[in-house]
């Protein structure tokens, strides 16, 4: 079938004729006459009673413009989704931490700026947290637990999902201790920042023990790991997408953290923070999976 036949056919049926369907389409009554003799030759039915006063719909023309009439709803939508994907240009900031930024959003990034060609992303990466209210950024996905981590009134934090810290090593280290990870060095983190969860969680799994490294940066932990020199705790995402490490234990303590994305109120009208909204919550059901945290 010339599914350029089913345009003419539709405003024939419309317009109730040759010559006001030709007006609508900007083109010659032979032609819209053509296509029409070419639809019923394919469908092998009449669609039409020629009458003197116009076109009239038969019983089969009646049934095929309420299958097209579906067909060009769907349409339709495509075309206004497409409208609205134009329409999110700009530059949109995302705040975030660097074990985040670089392990689960810049694999996703690429598939985000093929949908929105026209959007920038400013990507803000540091361990202080940008002030919202302020516009230091207009989006910010955070570790954190708002029933204890206060933040504005005015910002909506929306859950996005759990992950865990496990310990990781390379399989070459742990041979070394012949699968006693006990004997592992490990690598905790600096002094700044002793308030950590991670730090802890560290002094549990080798308790008395000195690390062989301290450092304030994830990248450092898991190059560290890599490398062979100490076994870190690295979060789930990073630690199990990277083909040089093996978890070196099972961690029994409970060290799951919650990801949160946060974004002022008065942001929910914007195009661009909704298109990264909504691109980021797809982002992290499918690394996370379903795993819902309480809000």
């Amino acid at each position: 079938m010339d599914w350029n036949n089913l345009k003419f056919f539709l405003a024939v049926a419309r317009l109730g004729g040759l010559t006001p369907a030709a007006t609508e389409l900007a083109t010659s009554v032979s032609t819209v006459s053509r296509h029409i003799d070419a639809l019923e030759e394919t469908l092998g039915v009449t669609l039409f009673l020629r009458r003197q006063q116009g076109y009239l719909l038969t019983d089969a023309g009646s049934a095929l413009l309420g299958h097209i009439a579906e067909v060009e709803r769907s349409i339709r939508a495509v075309e206004r989704q497409g409208d609205a994907v134009r329409d999110v240009t700009g530059v949109v900031r995302l705040a975030t931490f660097e074990s985040i930024a670089h392990y689960l959003l810049m694999p996703a990034l690429p598939a985000f700026t093929a949908r929105y060609p026209q959007l920038q992303v400013e990507l803000l990466v540091n361990r202080n947290l940008a002030d919202l209210s302020r516009r230091e950024a207009e989006l910010a996905l955070r570790i954190m637990d708002p029933k204890r981590d206060s933040h504005d009134p005015d910002t909506i934090a929306q859950p996005m999902g759990r992950f865990r810290f496990e310990l990781y090593c390379t399989p070459e280290a742990l041979a070394r201790v012949d699968g006693d990870w006990r004997q592992l060095p490990h690598v905790s983190w600096d002094s700044a920042w002793f308030r950590l969860p991670m730090v802890d969680w560290m002094k549990e799994l080798f308790p008395g023990r000195a690390p062989v490294l301290r450092g304030n940066s994830m990248q450092t932990h898991l190059l560290a790991a890599a490398t062979g020199l100490a076994a870190a705790l690295l979060p789930d995402f990073m630690g199990d997408g990277d083909a040089r490490l093996v978890r070196a234990t099972a961690v029994e303590a409970d060290t799951h953290q919650e990801l949160w994305l946060l974004y002022h109120r008065d942001l929910r009208a914007s195009a661009r923070v909704m298109a990264m909204r909504d691109f980021l919550t797809e982002m992290c059901r499918g690394v996370l999976g379903d795993s819902k945290v309480n809000a």
